[in-house]
């Protein structure tokens, strides 16, 4: 099904509803069955991929839960994700009141209308009895979730009412004993109320203001002296590393190769030179022999000269060593001649 078509259809029809559990008839909790009523839904385009994430988030009567789950949706999830909402009923459940599953199925419900943007998701809903921070922990262990996102009235209160008000607060024991990363969602009616208050502040002050019109260290004349790298160039710094690494020339891009080619070019487009004889300098001093020194005489050839001189000395070594072979052939030739001349005329007389 093409994402245009789940974008016109109802939402109803965008999810399909898979297995579900019912263990609190049972009263007896598992290492993997919790006291609870699952319900499991997928999209109609969901698939599972490499990047398959599990987000876990608490959900309740209360406003703040419902705009956590709702920041989910638009701002983390993606395609392909899960989401495992947990409900938690701390009251004890009659074994014959069948409501609580009419009351998960309008939950999941209400969740499912909260997916705006179509997302390609699956809904997991845990409809849990039992304490909550014990059944947070046990699910956590089952799931084995990515985040966990939590939903907060948004007090910061100080002394000793916040200190009582914290100690029944849910995101703040999350914080501390959640082995997974949490994220604890603000309402942004709270947030943009305290932003606009600290701005509102008279005895807000700036960075400048708390310096009192002085100049910062970085800003002074000596401001060199706190540079704690040089601006280096990326051949600069690549050179340094490789120098203090001890990699070879190839990782180091100021060294570049030597290219055989031009320099035989520029060679061979040189004009031969004749030799050179540096003059010669007579010095007589009283009381000491005179010397005269003359400078040594040198050739300056060119490449494709010093190629013919090789080819030539190779040359000569070759005919060198096939003359040596046949004189030891001709020497050996005639040592046996000589041998064989005593016993050659037969027995005499």
């Amino acid at each position: 099904m093409s994402t245009e078509t789940l974008t016109q259809s109802p939402n109803s029809q965008r999810f399909e509803s898979h297995v579900a559990f019912d263990n609190i008839p049972l009263g007896d909790a598992t290492d993997f069955n919790p006291i609870s009523f699952t319900l499991n839904v997928r999209h109609a385009g969901f698939q599972f991929r490499r990047r398959h994430r599990v987000f876990m988030v608490g959900v309740d009567d209360n406003s703040y839960s419902d705009h956590a789950l709702q920041w989910l949706l638009d701002e983390l999830i993606d395609d392909s994700d899960e989401i495992v909402c947990v409900r938690v009923i701390e009251t004890q459940v009659r074994l014959t009141d069948k409501t609580y599953q009419e009351d998960a199925k309008a939950l999941m419900e209400s969740i499912q209308a909260k997916n705006t943007q179509n997302r390609a998701i699956s809904l997991v809903l845990e409809y849990a009895v039992g304490k909550l921070h014990n059944t947070f922990q046990h699910l956590i262990k089952i799931y084995q979730p990515s985040m966990l996102i939590v939903g907060t009235k948004g007090r910061s209160m100080d002394g000793v009412q916040g200190f009582l008000v914290n100690r029944s607060s849910f995101s703040k024991y999350c914080l501390q004993y959640s082995p997974v990363p949490v994220v604890v969602v603000r309402p942004t009616e709270k947030r943009e109320k305290k932003k606009a208050k600290r701005a509102g502040d008279p005895s807000r002050q700036s960075y400048t203001q708390i310096l009192g019109g002085q100049k910062h260290e970085a800003d002074d004349d000596n401001s060199n002296e706190y540079e704690l790298e040089p601006n280096l160039t990326r051949d600069e710094e690549a050179h340094r590393v490789a120098v203090a690494v001890g990699l070879p020339a190839a990782y180091d891009p100021t060294i570049k190769p030597l290219d055989t080619t031009t320099v035989l070019r520029r060679s061979s487009r040189q004009p031969p030179k004749t030799r050179a004889k540096a003059p010669s300098s007579v010095t007589k001093k009283s009381g000491e022999e005179s010397e005269s020194e003359e400078d040594e005489e040198f050739e300056v050839s060119s490449g494709a000269d010093l190629l013919k001189k090789e080819k030539l000395l190779k040359m000569e070594s070759n005919e060198g060593a096939a003359l040596r072979a046949e004189t030891s052939k001709s020497r050996t030739g005639s040592l046996d001649s000589d041998e064989d001349a005593p016993g050659g005329g037969g027995a005499k007389t």
